[in-house]
């Protein structure tokens, strides 16, 4: 079924937002205003194909896909009103002098497993960025959510197999995944998605949206 939406529209923000800061992560709960129409439009959605190569476990062994809606034409003043929003925010709790900045688009992850019983060792690939995370859950089962390691330097293989065995990883914390919650973190930090219960996405789809917040110079 063709639906017709305007992004600004769809994913505007709810007034009087609540951001709870730990030091490391913002946390801000019920934060889109038209979540049940975000679920009806994303959950009927056309899934590429995102990292790959000759020999990826990309479609094998689970799917691993991206759906970026370029926001063409933004109303600037609804795009100001909910991108300055979050950058205000992540400015204020990471003291970062207004130095930060990210495009009007829309990225969103959608994974799901092809196999049952995966074991718990296995989870998303670690790995950092150069930027901040700012993460939305936008499916109802979220089960799991993100998870940041201690710092150590891992090769990054996500185009071979997106999942690793993490046995030889600390988990510094588990940002948990609910329906509607915001979470924004440094990139800088090593981390990847975390799942609890592997069989709940052989049944499921796991569905983030993510914008990247980056220094302006």
């Amino acid at each position: 079924m063709i639906v017709p939406f305007d992004c600004e529209d769809l994913f505007e923000l709810n007034d009087n937002l609540q951001p709870q800061f730990d030091g490391e992560v913002i946390v801000i709960d019920n934060v889109f205003k038209n979540f049940q129409n975000i679920l009806n439009i994303t959950q009927n959605l056309p899934v590429e194909r995102w990292k790959g190569s000759s020999n990826t476990r990309n479609f094998k062994d689970y799917y691993d896909c991206r759906v970026v809606l370029s926001n063409n034409f933004p109303q600037p003043k609804k795009t100001q009103k909910r991108l300055g929003t979050l950058l205000n925010i992540t400015d204020y709790f990471f003291k970062l002098n207004g130095n930060i900045t990210c495009d009007h688009s829309f990225q969103f992850n959608y994974f799901k497993h092809k196999k049952l019983n995966v074991s718990q060792q296995l989870q998303h690939s670690p790995h950092v960025e150069d930027y901040f995370n700012c993460i939305f859950f936008l499916d109802i089962p979220s089960n799991g959510g993100t998870a940041i390691y201690e710092n150590i330097n891992i090769p990054n293989n996500e185009h071979i197999n997106l999942m690793r065995d993490i046995s030889d990883l600390k988990i510094d914390k588990i940002i948990e995944s609910l329906p509607n919650r915001c979470v924004i973190f440094r990139g800088d930090r090593l981390h990847g998605g975390y799942i609890k219960n592997h069989n709940t996405y052989y049944h499921s789809w796991r569905i983030n949206l993510v914008h990247f917040f980056k220094p302006k110079n």
